[in-house]
C-alpha cells in the first residue's frame, strides 16, 4: 500500500472516530440523572478554544536532526486544568552516513561471492514521518498570562522510507509502516493579547525501533468563549421569561 493510501485511511478514521463520539454523546443525553462514559468525561461538551502552528527542531535517532512543521487544536478541559489537546506534524530527513556505512559493510561481509569482486555501494535513505496525536495536557489554573503545562498522549505515524540501497527490499517494507507511540510534552504558554499568544515546548516521542525529542515554538489564536459555560435562566438579561427584570430603557 502506497504512503499516500496510508494517510487517506488513517484520515478516514480519525472522522469515523470523531462521529462515532459525536454519536454516542447525542445518544446517551437524555438518560436522567445518568449519562452515558462520554457525558462523565465530559467528552460531548469538547470544543475548539485555541488553534496554533509551529516549526521546530527534531532529533530522530539513527537520523539526522531536521525541521520540523506542526500545527495544533486545544478542544478544552474535560476536568480543571486538563485540556485535550490534538496535533499533526510533519518532518523529513536522511539517515547517518554512519548508520549507512555500517549497514552496507554488513551486507558486504555477508556477499555470496567467490571471486570476491563484488561490493554493494553506499548511497542515501530518506524518510519523512507524517504524525497525527491527541494528548491529555495539565496547565495550573491562575490569573497569569504565562502557564506550563505538561502532557502525554498517543500517537500514530506514518512513515516512509526511500532510497536506491532499499528500493524494493524487505527493508523499505520494514520501514514504510504505520506504527503507533508513546510521547510527552512540556513547555510554556503566553498570552500576549486576548486573541493572541505564543507558546515553547519539547516533546519526547517513542514507537517501536524508533524514537525522537524535539523542541518548537509557534503563535497560538484564542477563540474565546464560543459557548457559555452555564446556561441562561429565567429572568436574566437576554431571556424571555416574564419573572425576572427586563433590560433598561435609554
Amino acid at each position: 500500500m502506497s504512503p499516500i493510501r496510508r494517510v487517506h485511511r488513517l484520515l478516514l478514521c480519525v472522522v469515523l472516530l470523531v462521529g462515532g463520539v459525536r454519536a454516542a454523546a447525542a445518544q446517551g443525553g437524555g438518560e436522567p440523572g445518568g449519562g452515558s462514559i462520554i457525558e462523565r468525561l465530559n467528552l460531548d461538551k469538547l470544543q475548539i478554544v485555541s488553534l496554533g502552528g509551529s516549526i521546530g527542531h527534531i532529533l530522530p535517532s539513527q537520523l539526522e536532526a531536521a525541521t520540523l512543521y506542526a500545527v495544533q487544536a486545544d478542544y478544552g478541559e474535560i476536568a480543571p486544568g486538563w485540556h485535550v489537546v490534538f496535533s499533526g506534524s510533519y518532518w523529513t530527513s536522511r539517515f547517518r552516513d554512519a548508520v549507512i556505512r555500517s549497514f552496507v559493510d554488513t551486507l558486504n561481509k555477508n556477499l555470496a561471492d567467490p571471486s570476491g569482486n563484488a561490493r554493494v555501494t553506499p548511497s542515501p535513505i530518506s524518510l519523512y514521518d507524517v504524525t497525527i496525536g491527541g494528548e491529555l495536557r495539565y496547565s495550573p489554573i491562575y490569573s497569569g498570562e504565562l502557564k506550563p503545562f505538561l502532557g502525554f498522549g498517543l500517537a500514530a505515524h506514518v512513515i516512509n522510507a526511500e532510497g536506491r540501497l532499499i528500493k524494493g527490499t524487505f527493508v523499505e517494507r520494514s520501514l514504510d509502516a504505520v506504527s503507533s507511540g508513546l510521547y510527552v510534552t512540556g513547555g510554556v504558554s503566553f498570552k500576549l493579547v486576548s486573541h493572541l499568544g505564543f507558546e515553547g515546548g519539547v516533546r519526547a516521542d517513542l514507537l517501536s525501533g524508533f524514537r525522537s525529542t524535539q523542541i518548537r515554538g509557534g503563535a497560538t489564536y484564542y477563540f474565546g468563549h464560543i459557548r457559555p459555560t452555564t446556561p441562561l435562566g429565567d429572568g436574566e438579561d437576554g431571556g424571555t421569561g416574564g419573572g425576572g427584570r427586563g433590560r433598561r430603557g435609554p
